[in-house]
């Protein structure tokens, strides 16, 4: 089965949003640093338990997620999507700088305030690949989505649900291919293992840059 070059993309990113999954919660403190719904949760705990402190951090983990969301919304109007997908890398780059400079010592959801960004950025920028909706930054959905085509394509034999399948299926191993690295880095080195991302981060580019020329002439 071919590969085009959105998919080929959309996997890629999906092993990075695994390392930085893998990542936050081995280094920093179990918090998962590419979803707010654990973070929303502790917020309202914290709220009611009255740890202020705690509260504003995490309200500031969400401000950094919904800037992030905002930020990518308003570029995407302004141009191509594939422009978007360039800077969400960038942004994906910058943030594993950040994450390394961080101290161990920092509150683990301070230190995540640059993933929290990247992160929906990232969500935003490769969410509609091949014509499904499927995030590369987690798994819930993405393994609902590939259990019901292997459902539905069992029952029906119908090759747009073997074509979801086999898409959703491809995320969900880039993923955890992803998970699989990041968890060998971070146990070789601790916080400095986010470097290990970069790599992992250069490959959608080329997918990225190959599509611009195509619609540079429409």
């Amino acid at each position: 089965m071919r590969i085009d070059h959105e998919t080929w993309g959309h996997h890629a990113m999906a092993a990075a949003g695994g390392f930085f999954g893998v990542y936050a919660l081995l280094v920093r403190g179990g918090t998962f640093g590419s979803s707010e719904t654990s973070n929303l949760i502790y917020l309202v705990v914290a709220g009611l338990d009255g740890t202020w402190g705690s509260a504003l951090v995490r309200l500031g983990g969400t401000a950094c997620y919904i800037a992030g969301i905002v930020f990518a919304v308003l570029l995407r109007r302004r141009g191509r999507r594939e422009r978007l997908q360039r800077l969400a890398v960038a942004v994906d780059l910058a943030a594993c700088v950040l994450l390394a400079l961080i101290p161990a010592e920092t509150d683990p959801v301070l230190a995540l305030y640059p993933m929290f960004f990247a992160t929906a950025v990232q969500w935003v920028a490769f969410s509609q690949a091949a014509g499904y909706n499927c995030a590369t930054i987690f798994s819930t959905n993405n393994l609902r989505q590939f259990t019901e085509g292997v459902t539905e394509y069992l029952c029906t034999r119908e090759a747009e649900q073997l074509r979801k399948l086999r898409f959703y299926g491809g995320t969900l191993v880039c993923f955890h291919l992803g998970v699989a690295w990041g968890w060998w880095c971070t146990g070789r080195w601790g916080i400095a293992g986010i470097w290990g991302c970069v790599p992992l981060l250069a490959v959608p580019l080329p997918a990225v840059l190959a599509r611009e020329p195509a619609r540079a002439g429409r």
